[in-house]
């Protein structure tokens, strides 16, 4: 082999093993807003094969609860609970 096929060879060698090991990481990790989840649980909701009342029960809970408020922090200036 000439110089130029050794050096072409090298670099697609090079070159695949860079596509491969990029295609082979995993994303990065996140956790699931609050929308991602609701989502994830009704899509469960529906793979359960539940009978209509217990599927709209359900279903009518979870939609409930995405409605609610989400606390992410908590200030000092509430008095406190605990006893």
């Amino acid at each position: 082999m000439n110089a130029l096929a050794r050096q072409l060879s090298a670099t697609l060698v090079v070159f695949a093993i860079a596509v491969i090991s990029g295609c082979a990481s995993h994303p990065e990790l996140r956790p699931y807003t609050a929308e991602e989840t609701r989502q994830l649980q009704l899509e469960a909701l529906q793979r359960r094969g539940l009978s209509l009342d217990n599927y709209e029960q359900q279903r009518r809970v979870i939609l409930r609860a995405g409605k609610l408020p989400v606390v992410t922090e908590t200030t000092d200036n509430e008095p406190s609970t605990k006893g």
